[in-house]
């Protein structure tokens, strides 16, 4: 059911929503991610066409040694989504929500799932930038495009997860560049356990990677700033996840942030386009201590995140049930009855 209207589409929400048999403000942020949602899109619609996009990458960092485990479960984990086997593909395969793995960076010799493998892993960021400007280019691209060939496939709502061995280490260098915050603020355990040892080495790797490429990463164009931090010290499943949140801002689709890493890209994209707010749909308050301080940036507070489950699962997993969510409610709100209705019963 579509609204035609020639009225703003704020008016045309309130005279839809007004005879409805529901109780004002009775379902919380349900209606008020309705309203975004159909605000986004310019028009009413009960229907959310969901697709999920896995973006996978290696990391230098990891690859070498200096954080993290065997750089392999990247590509290992990659396949395992291809055959539906992780916990991510088996709540979008549960739920009838499309999903596709697009290889951006995996040290693998093959493509894995959707290949648009920049290179086979970056630098280590320790002592080299991740990426050229044209890988950065080439990831930013791939993810741009992915969302561009679904919206004309007739997708309406996008969800991002990614997967890469050390990209915790590599989203905390990115926040504490693009925001300031100190390496304490932005660093969690990832997939190391909870031990000071192991935090203190993870934060003194931040400090001394920020510290190497603290004059490469200034500019006085914010964008370019934001480009600049990701190819140096960020990955190519950041510039990916970046460019496909920034088209979907193009193409007017809402999209929904999974956990640490792509709050990080979504804290990125709006320095380069402050729309992004308008479009940006939270799932859950990841336990990786800097998403708070990531989602801030897009103007989410904690109160507006709905689930919150201490998740740290990564691939899109908080973000995928979200999405289930999104549909029930969509569904729920355009095809409720009215009190007229109710009263001649």
């Amino acid at each position: 059911m579509k609204d035609k209207s020639v009225l703003p589409i704020e008016e045309q929400l309130n005279r839809f929503l007004q005879p409805k048999c529901l109780i004002p403000g009775g379902l919380g942020l349900w209606e008020d991610y309705f309203r975004k949602i159909c605000t986004a899109w310019g028009e009413i619609d009960g229907e959310i066409r969901p697709q999920h996009i896995i973006f996978s990458a290696d990391n230098g960092c990891n690859m070498e040694g200096y954080v993290g485990y065997n750089y392999e479960v990247t590509q290992k984990q990659s396949r395992n989504m291809l055959l539906g086997r992780s916990s991510a593909t088996q709540f979008c395969n549960f739920n009838n929500i499309p999903y596709e793995v697009v290889d951006v960076g995996i040290a693998s010799d093959d493509g894995i799932g959707v290949d648009c493998k920049v290179a086979k892993g970056t630098k280590n960021i320790l002592n080299h930038p991740a990426m050229t400007e044209d890988e950065f280019n080439s990831a930013f691209q791939s993810g741009y495009e992915r969302v561009q060939y679904y919206v004309e496939q007739g997708v309406n709502l996008f969800s991002f997860g990614e997967m890469g061995l050390g990209n915790t280490t590599t989203s905390a260098c990115v926040l504490s560049a693009l925001t300031g915050a100190d390496p304490t603020e932005t660093v969690g355990p990832g997939s190391w356990p909870n031990k000071p040892d192991l935090m203190k080495r993870k934060i003194d790797f931040v400090r001394a990677v920020l510290d190497k490429h603290k004059a490469s990463i200034v500019s006085d164009s914010e964008a370019e700033r934001v480009r600049k931090i990701v190819a140096h010290v960020g990955g190519f499943d950041i510039a990916a996840i970046l460019g496909a949140m920034l088209a979907c801002v193009e193409f007017k689709k809402p999209f929904v942030i999974d956990g640490f890493i792509t709050s990080v890209a979504a804290a990125c994209a709006v320095h380069m386009n402050t729309r992004i707010k308008d479009y940006a749909l939270p799932s859950h308050n990841s336990r990786e201590k800097g998403t708070e301080l990531a989602l801030a940036e897009v103007g989410i507070t904690q109160d507006i995140v709905p689930i919150q489950a201490q998740m740290s699962m990564g691939e899109g997993t908080g973000a995928i049930l979200m999405v289930q969510m999104l549909k029930t409610t969509q569904h729920m709100f355009v095809h409720v009855g009215t009190f007229a209705d109710l009263m001649k019963l």
